[in-house]
């Protein structure tokens, strides 16, 4: 899930000094686990590896100069510590054409209530160029794939059933300073506590 920050247009590693964020959120360790066995079934069964292991739901991605980093870390805790922990409860899979297989997310609105906050954010950073399938809440299961592999493995997916739940209690922001270079935590943002009155709740 992508929130539109700023102005969405191609961004050039080479003539900027810029870094690379993104804030995302992990599932719980049993949930982690449970994800993992899955995407070795599909390495096991499809022979292809995806190019995003660890399960994550992104939220944001953008650039911005390193020089923001301390505003920028400043104003998402503000907004952070607005919401309250949430449950995210994965329900079965869905596929992109001709490339995606992903788990579905029910009942996102508080995933987009925390989105729509984060727009707050808008022309101070550049954000990533995004397609529809990162606009769609979801945790990858296999991505990158090529056409063939895709046809093969979606109607067996389609059948499939997959069920989680876990409670998001933090957003974490990664950052890299290359685009092959492997993301880094940067800070952790936790959310007030489940029985806390969210900001949605407030406003």
């Amino acid at each position: 899930m992508n929130t539109r920050l700023a102005k969405n247009t191609p961004f050039d590693w080479n003539s900027s000094s810029h870094r690379e964020y993104r804030l995302v959120i992990y599932p719980d360790a049993p949930v982690y686990e449970k994800i993992m066995a899955e995407k070795q079934r599909f390495l096991t069964n499809y022979g292809v590896e995806t190019a995003n292991s660890f399960p994550y739901i992104k939220v944001a991605g953008f650039y911005a100069g390193e020089g923001m980093e301390e505003t920028l870390i400043r104003w998402i805790q503000r907004i952070c510590s607005q919401f309250s922990s949430f449950d995210i409860t994965l329900n079965n899979y869905s596929g992109f054409p001709q490339h995606s297989i992903y788990l579905r997310i029910q009942h996102p609105q508080a995933l987009q209530q925390l989105a729509t906050q984060l727009k707050t954010l808008d022309g101070h950073v550049q954000a990533m160029a995004a397609n529809s399938f990162e606009r769609i809440p979801n945790i990858v299961l296999a991505n990158e794939l090529p056409e063939p592999v895709y046809q093969q493995a979606m109607p067996v997916y389609s059948r499939k059933t997959f069920r989680a739940r876990f409670m998001a209690t933090e957003l974490v922001l990664l950052g890299r300073d290359h685009p092959y270079a492997t993301s880094k935590t940067i800070t952790v943002f936790r959310f007030l506590p489940a029985n806390h009155k969210s900001y949605s709740e407030v406003a």
